[in-house]
């Protein structure tokens, strides 16, 4: 029986054997293995952690970081003596003293581990027994996995970084790769994110906080769980005064002062906040549009953790202010706007709205006013007004049921607040260097307003088109601005036989019209007759060119004299900002050059878009139109200015008297309202207006009075300090014209009156002398007009 069992003993002992042996030899042949992937450590000092990649303006100024672990580098020298002896007596009391693992830590840690075990009645981990040096493998080497032979590689790979390191090396990599929470990555991170600091300035009671971190950071985050931190910290505090880096009673009263400021302090942060919501962005829309720019270059991986630094063409002095009145004026639009939209009781398919401002541009067809229904109407209150206070008293007072009630509404009502609030776009762009200086996408960037309005929304301009019409005009030297056409009622009739009547803003005629009033006072009739005179064909092919897109974009038919054609406000800003360039191409972008986190250049798009500027110089095409044709335009855009419809609101009302061209634009039933306008030193473009095209933003409404000031505001402030804009003279091959204010013709003795002005050589339509005899046309018309009650002085649009 004896015999028996011993034998039984031996079979028992020597399959132990075996299996240990199995398994030593596998974990031993798996660490080997493992460790010839990981020649990577004699590399570490090269080793490049992912940290964010910042976007500076045009005068070295931070604007926005690029990140998906937020993660700033700081050097040894730079950690404060407490910091490290916080770390060290939390973390690895006997740092300095071992190589790489510490055997008597393990045993410790084993000893409780296999107690709680026992006593929970399973496998339980109550503390651990890796070395910082351990944990900055794991960090670098392995996915962190509990697991024997990961514990076994980890001992290994310590023991090899302690070889090639020194501990101060050791300490600098564990400081920059450790994680403590709320998206921090490394200390740096977490000074700034959880006491807004630079780590040299951090204190011991701080220090002390960020030390009781590593091991749980969600769970001792004073954010989530203050008293938890609140423990776990005093017990780090005991811990260094048992280490003997803290002593005396002044230590104590520190510790205890320390934490009823700290939690005073955070009071008011949302649990859930992290680095990345805390992350700075001055510039959200225009940051968004360089992203993508980098994106398509370099990859997600490089621009999230690659530490670009990337200089643009933002002026952020301007962004702000170009922020500022944007938000101002469409929070004040908003207001009017609403009213014009409230108390719609019928039930109406709006597809169907957005079709019938169409069809108003063809047909003489009544305005439509739309409005809210009463149902939506209170849904609207209900996002704007209410929902977010009723939310947190829900979550304050333990609320579950009207949380998920509020939820479902929310789902219900989703996109009701942005869809019904007046939106609005702001792009400025340099003429001579192509920057874009300022880009203002919408009221307010947050995740449910990320459309980026002034690049992406395509609205029809309205009479801020004319200017290409007047331009093909003058090209084409059908006209000069001595001109003069009919202010009076037109049919036009197209190919099929379909014809169409357009009609003044305020419904009235003029008679005979110099088409530098045309322009000015924004005469739709006279912007039609050019349109017919010059052909749809040149119409199309100078709009193609100046606003660089496809000429299938536009339909010709003449209600394109009127903006019919959908353009961006970038389109329209390139297409101004030639006008400024006295007709030189303009390439407008708003990256000049990128370095890596070594400051290397990697690309440099202003050298780019230099050296095309230049070959087209050399092949003589840098003239997109002729500085001749720019010269009259910015002449007759001048006057929109000076004494047109944008006279009120920009000379003033908001009192900006520097040198100036433009043109407003309002689109059928006042749902855009723009203005697009140029010094010699910067193209700004404004639009105010719905998300959702067939929402009006009131009666009379009108780019003069909506975005006109918006325009205004922002350039007045920007010239504070700037020197005033100069324009170029007349150039050669612009000639003096003259025509008779009544009939158009060659200007006799006998002419009563003469209009007079510019054009290129043998431009205009009059090719006999006036007698002075057809000065009774005029008259013939005007009291045609004044009979039919169509006269009047009311401004256009």
């Amino acid at each position: 029986m004896t015999e028996k069992r011993f034998l039984r003993i031996e079979k028992i002992a020597l399959v132990l054997v075996v299996l240990f042996s199995i398994t030593g030899g596998s974990i031993f042949g798996y660490i080997t293995a493992q460790i010839k992937n990981f020649s990577g450590i004699d590399n570490l000092k090269k080793f490049q952690p992912n940290i964010p990649t910042r976007l500076y303006d045009v005068h070295g100024q931070l604007i926005a970081e690029l990140f998906q672990e937020k993660r700033d580098l700081i050097s040894y020298e730079d950690l404060p003596g407490s910091l490290i002896k916080s770390f060290l007596a939390v973390e690895d009391k006997y740092f300095y003293e071992h190589f790489g693992i510490d055997p008597v830590s393990i045993m410790r840690a084993m000893v409780k581990n296999i107690l709680a075990s026992i006593k929970r009645g399973r496998i339980t981990i109550v503390q651990g027994g890796s070395t910082i040096t351990q944990q900055l493998a794991k960090r670098l080497f392995t996915k962190g996995e509990r697991t024997i032979a990961r514990k076994a590689l980890e001992a290994v790979l310590a023991f090899q970084i302690e070889k090639k390191f020194s501990k101060e090396e050791i300490l600098e990599m564990y400081f920059n790769q450790i994680y403590l929470g709320h998206g921090c990555h490394g200390i740096a991170a977490a000074a700034r994110f959880f006491f807004n600091k630079d780590v040299k300035y951090l204190t011991v009671a701080e220090s002390l906080l960020l030390a009781a971190l590593p091991s749980k950071p969600s769970g001792y985050s004073p954010l989530k769980f203050p008293r938890a931190a609140f423990e776990k910290s005093k017990d780090s505090f005991n811990r260094m005064v048992e280490a003997g880096f803290l002593s005396g009673e002044k230590a104590e009263k520190m510790f205890n002062e320390f934490w009823p400021a700290f939690i005073e302090s955070i009071k008011t942060e949302y649990p859930t906040k992290t680095a990345i919501s805390k992350n700075i962005d001055h510039a959200p829309y225009f940051t968004d549009y360089v992203r993508q720019i980098l994106i398509s270059r370099f990859g997600r991986d490089v621009v999230y953790g690659g530490g670009l630094n990337v200089y643009t063409t933002l002026d952020l002095k301007r962004q702000k202010l170009g922020q500022k009145y944007l938000q101002k004026g469409v929070k004040e639009q908003n207001i009017i706007s609403s009213k014009a939209n409230e108390y719609y009781n019928r039930a109406v398919d709006r597809g169907l709205i957005g079709a019938y401002s169409t069809l108003r541009l063809i047909f003489s067809l009544p305005g439509l006013l739309v409005k809210l229904d009463i149902t939506t109407n209170f849904k609207k209150r209900m996002v704007d007004r209410l929902i977010d206070s009723i939310d947190i008293l829900s979550l304050l007072t333990d609320a579950p049921k009207v949380n998920r009630s509020i939820e479902r509404f929310r789902s219900l009502i989703a996109g009701i607040s942005t869809s019904l609030n007046v939106e609005g776009a702001l792009i400025a762009i340099e003429p001579k260097t192509g920057y874009i200086t300022t880009m203002v996408g919408g009221s307010e960037f947050k995740v449910s307003n990320q459309y980026n309005r002034a690049i992406q929304a395509r609205r029809q301009p309205g009479s801020a088109f004319k200017p290409f019409v007047y331009g093909a005009g003058i090209e084409s030297k059908r006209i000069s601005t001595a001109t003069v056409l009919p202010d009076a009622p037109i049919i036009d009739i197209d190919a099929q036989g379909d014809t169409w009547s357009p009609s003044n803003y305020e419904g009235d005629f003029r008679g005979m019209v110099p088409i530098t009033k045309a322009l000015a006072m924004s005469i739709n009739i006279i912007s039609v007759r050019i349109y017919d005179i010059v052909g749809p064909e040149k119409v199309i092919s100078y709009a193609s060119k100046m606003l660089k897109v496809p000429q299938s974009r536009f339909n010709p038919n003449p209600s394109l004299a009127l903006g019919s054609t959908e353009v961006t406000p970038f389109e329209i800003a390139t297409a101004y900002s030639i006008y400024a360039n006295r007709g030189r191409d303009v390439i407008p972008f708003a990256v000049r050059y990128v370095t890596d986190r070594d400051g290397n250049e990697l690309v440099n798009i202003e050298e780019e878009v230099g050296k095309i500027i230049a070959l087209k110089e050399i092949n003589g095409d840098i003239q997109v139109i002729s500085e001749q044709v720019a010269y009259i335009m910015r002449t007759l855009m001048e006057g929109v200015i000076n004494r047109g419809t944008a006279t009120q609101s920009i000379r003033r009302k908001s009192r900006f008297y520097k040198r100036a061209a433009g043109k407003t634009g309002t689109t059928s039933n006042w749902t855009d309202a723009w203005f697009c306008g140029f010094t010699s030193d910067i193209t700004t473009v404004v639009w105010v207006g719905y998300d959702k095209s067939f929402m009006s933003l009131g009666k009379h409404q009108a780019g003069s009075s909506v975005a006109g000031p918006i325009w205004a505001n922002y350039m007045r402030d920007i010239y504070n300090g700037m020197k005033d804009p100069v324009f170029s003279g007349k150039p050669p091959g612009v000639v003096g014209k003259a025509v008779c204010m009544y009939t158009g013709l060659i200007p006799g003795p006998n002419c009563k009156k003469i209009s007079t002005g510019y054009g290129l050589p043998g431009s205009g339509r009059a090719r006999s002398v006036c007698d002075g005899k057809h000065y009774k046309m005029q008259t013939v018309l005007e009291r045609y007009l004044e009979k039919e009650g169509l006269t009047g002085n009311g401004n256009e649009e």
